[in-house]
């Protein structure tokens, strides 16, 4: 992986236009690849009249798109890999209670959250996996070369140290295969970093304890975790000397970035990311906006929606697959820092948390991600409809044919495990059936919790 964040780290280097070249030339080799290896990609272009000889030339926004829906329903035409099959790793995930338990021994999963449905699988072979978590570690460590870190360490101490005295603390959901979490226990470790997964559903009593003792000089997270973390310690008056500050899984807005600021006193970093591509692009202060990573993704900004290109996944192709993330081109100017595309920010799904009071009469919360990761046969979608801080309802919509009970039971015994581990077992709840969880006005999408207090 180190070898890999040298050649990419050499881009840093190059002019846009040379960036733009190197992105073309991957995204034809992807595309050849695609058409000759994946069943699906040669019959959805040939079916759209796109032939082989036309692959060299042809402008990538003439390609049709792909969605979520067409991905799921064509999951083992689409993979390169015919030992790959959307059946046989749901039951891998479903039977594997070690995240980091490799496929068939060599292959990655990763899984998007699932309240609007069964969650979407992504599969990274080998070499495309150290290479986005290379592509990962250029973005965290900002324009300092690694050349210049092993320096100032020296190379001696390096080499038999790594960056082992670089303590680096990650909040978020640990329990699952969300990408973050993936790329953080494999990421960090694998680069020689101390790391300590900090799980967002352990109970807030307990973070102090584990922060206090780790002295982090790194710190990774969604935006919301690393908020509770400043608060805690504003509260207490802790003092730790930061290195780095990385945001990502949720947006980040100017209020949450300044108060980050104020609190470490340092830059934060704001990575955007996905399941379909963990490494997007990357946002500070100084550069005025987000700069997209050319040279691992083609990325598509038109103000509607993100098409994605992976131009490292060669395994489970992904051509301009669409994200319902919205974002706008933005121009670069004469002085720009890095050599890549700008854009002017992210507006994507950003839920509540909901707070509660716990067991010990003090408060704490249950995060999106961890209530988002409920997966149960017969449910469609389903909805938290939170009415104080002692209780919620959720309302649940159920495929034909599944037996509401059952349904309703399942569900019930994922809530009390995550309330259990919370210190939240006084919280009241009721599911209800309801024929459709509505679409919410604003952002046109099915709101994962609401707040009716």
């Amino acid at each position: 992986m180190i070898y890999n964040t040298f050649i990419l780290n050499k881009n840093y280097d190059l002019s846009h236009e040379d960036i733009l070249k190197i992105r073309e030339k991957k995204f034809r080799k992807l595309l050849r690849h695609a058409y000759t290896h994946s069943k699906f990609y040669h019959n959805y272009y040939n079916d759209n009249g796109i032939k082989k000889s036309d692959l060299a030339y042809i402008p990538i926004e003439n390609l049709p798109p792909i969605d979520k829906s067409i991905f799921i329903e064509n999951f083992d035409d689409i993979v390169t890999d015919k030992n790959l099959s959307k059946h046989n790793i749901e039951e891998f995930i479903k039977n594997d209670d070690v995240s980091n338990k490799k496929f068939l021994g060599k292959y990655t999963i990763i899984h998007s959250s699932g309240s609007t449905g069964t969650p979407t699988i992504f599969v990274y072979d080998k070499k495309a996996w150290e290479y986005v978590l290379a592509a990962a570690f250029r973005a965290c460590k900002g324009e300092i070369r690694i050349r210049d870190v092993i320096s100032e360490i020296g190379v001696k101490k390096f080499l038999i140290e790594g960056f082992r005295n670089l303590n680096v603390l990650y909040i978020a959901a640990t329990e699952g295969r969300f990408a973050g979490v993936m790329a953080a226990s494999s990421g960090i470790s694998g680069f020689g970093f101390n790391p300590m997964l900090l799980n967002i559903n352990i109970p807030l009593d307990e973070w102090y304890d584990k922060v206090v003792s780790f002295m982090p000089r790194v710190i990774i997270g969604y935006p919301s975790a690393i908020k509770i973390l400043c608060d805690m310690i504003r509260e207490n008056g802790l003092s730790f000397d930061i290195f780095r500050v990385v945001s990502c899984g949720e947006p980040l807005t100017k209020e949450l970035r300044d108060y980050f600021e104020s609190v470490f006193n340092t830059d934060i970093f704001d990575l955007y990311g996905s399941s379909e591509s963990l490494i997007i692009g990357l946002g500070r202060k100084k550069y005025d906006g987000f700069y997209i990573f050319d040279d691992i993704n083609y990325v598509e900004a038109n103000g509607n929606c993100i098409y994605l290109t992976s131009l490292y996944n060669f395994t489970q192709p992904l051509i301009r697959y669409k994200l319902t993330d919205i974002a706008l081109a933005k121009e670069r100017n004469a002085n720009e820092y890095l050599p890549f595309t700008k854009i002017n920010g992210i507006s994507g799904r950003n839920e509540d948390m909901m707070w509660f009071i716990n067991d010990k009469g003090k408060k704490d919360f249950l995060h999106p991600l961890i209530i988002d990761d409920i997966n149960i046969d017969g449910i469609i979608k389903y909805q938290f409809i939170q009415h104080s801080y002692k209780d919620f309802e959720v309302d649940i919509e159920i495929s034909n044919g599944a037996d509401f009970d059952t349904v309703s039971n399942k569900f019930s015994d994922n809530i009390r495990k995550i309330l259990n581990k919370k210190s939240l077992t006084g919280i009241r709840y009721t599911i209800k059936r309801v024929d459709r969880i509505p679409i919410d006005s604003h952002s046109g999408k099915c709101k994962l919790v609401v707040r009716d207090f």
